[in-house]
């Protein structure tokens, strides 16, 4: 009798899903935030909303994502971290729906529903990537954080004109299509049977807590904190220019209403392409053997200081700081979370480079409009907010330059140790 022929590995069906379940993913982790910017004056008229609570609307997601941020990481551990997002996808579905059914207490528990999933996928797509990709993994980070900036566009155009025919409540429920639509594929990337011939993925053991023996000590790591404090000045910058900068155009310009709409609509939508250019530089770089990823943080960087220093200068010439703006937090998110896969040896390490990075900058970031509301307010006019950005960019500068040294967290898989990339 012949021997038997060795049975060849059939391909994983669920190989090619993988990068759709991310990027769909993606178009859910802003998304339903940036729905309620559109609607959220018949919210107020509806629901009687104070200033106060329609603010929290908007802020109590960011706040999410600092304060659930190392839940999240925990969560990644005690199960697959794919069960963990899919979990957080339904949860984005379910706020999604439960936050229009009632009045202003259901609306703010439908919205801590949603920053609580988003934060899951927030901190966990970055540890999936790794895994699923491998060298391709900072590439695939920045095209999902593209189809993050994109979903909170699209819904944001979007909302409007579909309150306008359902009312607000169908308008925003709409949206929890998408994040089903996302778990779905999502399901069948990651938990479909494999193929005959295919075996199972191991499960992954549950990796120590920071600090213990043979754990990645993150807090106690210069490049980490480089990452975290990127992302935290990323993000001050980001939402407090979301926040004020429409303010400041009524105040300082003559364009008024109409600039400060123009502006905000151009700062957000240049986000965009500008998230896809950063991986694309990033994976040229490689492929000649070269870093790249300080000179483009310094990049960036330049890009964020214009703004304000522009504005503060030259407030009439508003369009070409916008678009300098624009571009940067487009690429400053995108080079943040690729930071985070880059950084970081193997999946483990991800999840608690990510934890740490998006407590301390969404923290920070939270922050960010409410000292330049208070500089505003104390100062009465705009040249001490504007100031403090000019230093954000400088702190900025700063971190990148560390953050984008060529080296992995966690590749000897001894304590804190550090070893340089090839």
């Amino acid at each position: 009798m012949p021997a038997d022929r060795p049975q060849q590995a059939r391909p994983d069906p669920r190989a090619g899903l993988l990068l759709p379940a991310v990027l769909l993913a993606g178009l859910n982790l802003r998304g339903a935030i940036a729905a309620v910017s559109p609607v959220l004056p018949e919210v107020r008229g509806d629901l009687g909303l104070s200033a106060a609570a329609a603010g929290l609307v908007t802020t109590l997601p960011v706040l999410c994502f600092a304060v659930l941020a190392p839940p999240a990481a925990w969560l990644g551990r005690r199960v697959r971290a794919e069960t963990a997002v899919l979990a957080g996808l339904l949860a984005v579905a379910a706020g999604t729906v439960l936050r229009v059914l009632d009045g202003p207490a259901v609306l703010l528990a439908g919205t801590a529903v949603i920053g609580a999933g988003m934060t899951v996928g927030n901190v966990l797509l970055p540890a999936v990537t790794k895994r699923g990709f491998g060298a391709r993994a900072g590439t695939v980070t920045g095209l999902y954080t593209g189809a993050l900036a994109a979903g909170a566009a699209v819904m944001a155009g979007l909302t409007g004109p579909l309150a306008a025919l359902t009312g607000w409540r169908v308008a925003l429920a709409s949206w929890a299509a998408l994040a089903l639509a996302a778990a779905a594929v999502w399901a069948g990337a990651t938990r479909a049977p494999a193929a005959p011939g295919v075996p199972a993925a191991p499960a992954e053991p549950a990796a120590p807590v920071d600090g213990a023996a043979g754990g990645v000590r993150v807090w106690r790591s210069s490049t980490a904190w480089a990452v975290a404090v990127v992302l935290a000045l990323q993000s001050a910058l980001y939402y407090a220019v979301t926040t004020w900068l429409p303010t400041l155009l009524v105040d300082e310009t003559a364009g008024g209403l109409r600039a400060a709409t123009v502006a905000a609509t151009l700062f957000q939508v240049l986000g965009i392409p500008a998230t896809l250019v950063v991986p694309a530089l990033l994976a040229r770089q490689r492929r000649h053997g070269r870093s790249g990823q300080r000179a483009l943080g310094l990049a960036v960087t330049a890009a964020w200081t214009l703004l304000p220093v522009g504005l503060l200068v030259a407030p009439a010439a508003w369009p070409v700081w916008v678009v300098a703006g624009g571009l940067a937090q487009g690429a400053g998110i995108s080079l943040a979370f690729t930071l985070v896969v880059l950084r970081a040896g193997d999946e483990a390490v991800v999840r608690r480079l990510s934890g740490m990075s998006q407590l301390v900058g969404y923290s920070v970031g939270a922050a960010g409009p409410l000292v330049v509301g208070a500089l505003r307010a104390a100062t009465g006019g705009w040249a001490a907010p504007l100031l403090v950005l000019v230093g954000c960019g400088a702190g900025y500068a700063a971190a990148v330059v560390v953050a984008g040294r060529p080296v992995t967290l966690g590749l000897l898989h001894r304590g804190s140790r550090v070893a340089r990339t090839p």
